[in-house]
């Protein structure tokens, strides 16, 4: 087929090769796996003439497809890749499905084409961003808790007695504890040495953070997520830093804490997945 390439992943350094198309999308984790800040690959169209990739994001476990939605080259080889490179891949990380975000609706139309003989699903994303109206918190949460803040003192700590819980979630999003030190920043809740709740920077991007916030099942609703949501937001006023929001609408709770912290819903993106067979 005439114009038409196999698709090729490359190597760390040639990311900039994308990042015309990437500079563009609004996904923060796409812009901080391209620009070396998070850990991910590039698989991309053409090697030296690039129109369209699909950036896997380590962090979600999932990919997301920028540039042109007509792409010959996927258009041609996507699900041949997947069956061959991509998913033998993912079952050796235990992962059970394939999952790939869009921004707009030329690429959903574009997928839906290229697996139209999976069972696909897909379902919506929210993002929320910083507001001007600043609601005030209360710090009426569990008593006896504790908030920290994440430093090297804290992560080299043997005080906690579930630190691989902490270490497992800054480990997801971050190729070491040293870049999240340098780059990002976060805060715990401690509860009789336990860590029960974090939030912290998972995704960077300029000034832009895209946060990662997880509260241990039997401690939810108990305003613990929202004493470390708040003294994350508070830093982030303090150095001017934006923070990015995105979760899933069905997760209520998420969707109430981000409100809370005054934040409102910026974008909303699709995602879609298929089971690995």
């Amino acid at each position: 087929m005439a114009g038409a390439h196999m698709i090729t992943k490359l190597d760390k350094q040639e990311f900039y090769k994308v990042q015309p198309i990437t500079d563009q999308c609004r996904n923060i984790e796409v812009r901080a796996v391209v620009n070396g800040m998070n850990p991910g690959s590039v698989y991309v169209d053409h090697g030296t003439d690039v129109t369209a990739a699909m950036i896997w994001i380590q962090g979600q476990s999932g990919f997301h497809m920028v540039g042109d939605p007509q792409s010959e080259s996927f258009l041609t080889y996507l699900e041949t890749y997947m069956i061959n490179e991509i998913e033998p891949r993912l079952k050796k990380l235990n992962i059970d499905a394939v999952e790939i975000s869009v921004e707009n609706d030329r690429w959903a139309e574009t997928l839906q084409m290229i697996f139209r003989k999976r069972s696909l699903l897909n379902d919506n994303q929210y993002v929320f961003e910083m507001t001007e109206n600043d609601e005030k918190q209360s710090s009426n949460y569990v008593q006896n808790t504790m908030i920290h803040r994440i430093d090297r003192d804290l992560l080299e700590s043997r005080g906690f007695e579930n630190k691989p819980f902490l270490e497992q979630k800054i480990a997801r999003f971050w190729e070491s504890k040293e870049d999240f030190l340098q780059h990002g920043f976060g805060y715990m809740a401690e509860l009789n040495h336990n860590v029960i709740s974090v939030c912290f920077s998972a995704f960077v991007d300029g000034d832009t953070h895209s946060v990662d916030i997880e509260t241990l099942a039997e401690y939810r609703n108990q305003h613990v997520g929202t004493a470390v949501a708040y003294a994350f937001i508070e830093e982030c006023k303090r150095k001017g830093v934006k923070p990015y929001w995105d979760c899933m609408p069905e997760n209520m709770g998420s969707v109430r804490l981000a409100k809370k912290m005054g934040m409102s819903l910026s974008f909303d993106y699709q995602i879609f997945w298929y089971d690995i067979t």
